[in-house]
């Protein structure tokens, strides 16, 4: 992970993102890319065309200030490389389409949670851009304090995914010496023979991955009960999980309103940061 993006609106949970992607940085001599989309320039057609033009000179050069003050604060105290830049659009269409252009390896962002009605329909753009990027995203709750991941938490249900797939949580699990603890869960209310197979499966799961990664402690549980989110998170809070990694795949549109996806769920509901890996 040489290549790390970190989009910023200058909040306080953005602040927590940068913050997480320079410790990254700095254990692994990566590259940092931090962005800034404009999305709120007054683009209408008004008659008075110099007070707009004023307008969004106004905005984007406190922007580019901004900008400059994060990179050369990282700069100067954590001697690292931060590359800034400057767009105008949709923030979340700007993010996916940044870390392409940078061939980003990480895209680290912030998180708010659901505090509204209107998180709680259309989600956060964090979980928004999860659903849309092609990069791994590495979503951080603002409510987070950082400590030095010691604990990563895969969560698996597809097993043809214990493959290249999972390379991201391995990678970043390296990066910390952490261990990786994978899961799977089973609905209570499911058949029997689909709980052994769950069972079964994380067996082998466990076998071909500790094969894969030997310098890393490697451990395998079934985990079950009637709510994955609520299960998954009661894991985290009993054995101190620092970070929960999970798949994501890409829904149709009538696919995404019945079918919602559960890393988008996680990734405003945990309250530890959440790795998403896109199956491409």
């Amino acid at each position: 992970m040489k290549k790390i993006l970190v989009p910023t609106d200058f909040s306080p949970n953005a602040a927590r993102a940068i913050d997480y992607a320079v410790r990254i940085a700095k254990l692994n001599n990566a590259i940092l890319y931090i962005i800034h989309a404009c999305d709120n320039l007054d683009t209408l057609e008004l008659e008075n065309i110099l007070p707009k033009a004023e307008y969004n000179k106004k905005i984007t050069d406190k922007a580019f200030d901004n900008l400059a003050i994060i990179q050369k604060s990282i700069e100067e105290t954590e001697q690292l490389e931060v590359n800034t830049q400057l767009y105008a659009g949709s923030v979340k269409d700007t993010i996916v389409v940044a870390a392409e252009e940078h061939q980003a390896d990480l895209l680290i962002m912030g998180t708010m949670g659901v505090t509204s009605i209107r998180d709680e329909i259309f989600g956060s753009i964090t979980a928004g851009v999860i659903g849309d990027c092609t990069v791994p995203v590495l979503a951080i709750p603002l409510e987070y304090d950082w400590s030095p991941p010691a604990k990563f938490l895969l969560a698996i249900n597809h097993f043809d995914e214990v493959s290249d797939i999972l390379q991201p949580v391995f990678d970043l699990a390296k990066v910390f010496n952490a261990e990786v603890r994978i899961v799977v869960f089973t609905d209570e209310d499911k058949a029997a023979a689909e709980f052994v197979a769950d069972v079964n499966a994380i067996i082998f799961a466990e076998e071909k991955l500790r094969e894969k990664y030997g310098d890393l402690v490697i451990n395998a549980e079934h985990l079950s009960g009637h709510h994955f989110d609520e299960t998954i998170n009661d894991y985290i809070d009993k054995n101190n999980i620092d970070l929960l990694a999970m798949t994501t795949h890409k829904r149709s549109f009538i696919g995404s309103i019945f079918n919602r996806s559960l890393t988008r769920k996680m990734s405003y509901h945990s309250k530890v940061p959440v790795l998403a890996i896109p199956v491409k």
